[in-house]
């Protein structure tokens, strides 16, 4: 474990609906936790699928008046960015959106391997990692260490951008 953290949080049944920053389980009922080092291990031999799912970043409400421009995000390479799908509840057009994006990236096939993570001490990879559970994928992976863990070991980052149902 790269980023291990201090002490678990107990598994809710459903989704966390609490703050999303703080203590996360150590565990994902019917899926399994994979670390850093093993995440770099499984994209040498199985390909999975790398979905991030942090928060985009917001304008914030102090700068009213002044031009704002988010900074790049920062990626494990070769990732989807589907903010927000990790929150306790999400937007039903979000949640068509992901199921329908999962299902184009999967081929239909509910036992590709997919990498669910955002950053560490975070519940929206853990929430949505359950979800794809609840989907009927198989091989759910969640990767508690986030985007942090990864650059901490100094492995290279991309820069993505968000994909984001259309609002048309």
């Amino acid at each position: 474990m790269l980023l291990g953290l201090a002490a678990a949080a107990p598994a809710p049944p459903g989704p966390w609906f609490g703050p999303i920053h703080g203590k996360t389980p150590t565990s994902l009922d019917g899926g399994q936790v994979l670390h850093t080092l093993a995440l770099r291990a499984l994209l040498r031999t199985d390909k999975p699928i790398l979905l991030d799912v942090s928060e985009a970043p917001r304008r914030p409400k102090t700068a009213t008046t002044a031009l704002w421009m988010p900074l790049p995000h920062q990626d494990i390479p070769g990732s989807i960015w589907i903010p927000g799908a990790g929150l306790g509840a999400i937007p039903p057009t979000l949640a068509l959106f992901l199921a329908q994006r999962l299902a184009t990236l999967t081929h239909g096939h509910a036992n590709a391997p997919i990498v669910v993570y955002c950053h560490p001490h975070c519940w929206m990879s853990w929430n949505a990692a359950r979800r794809l559970v609840w989907l009927g994928y198989q091989r759910v992976y969640w990767d508690p260490d986030g985007i942090e863990g990864w650059e901490k070991a100094g492995l290279t980052l991309a820069t993505v951008s968000p994909s984001e149902p259309s609002t048309k």
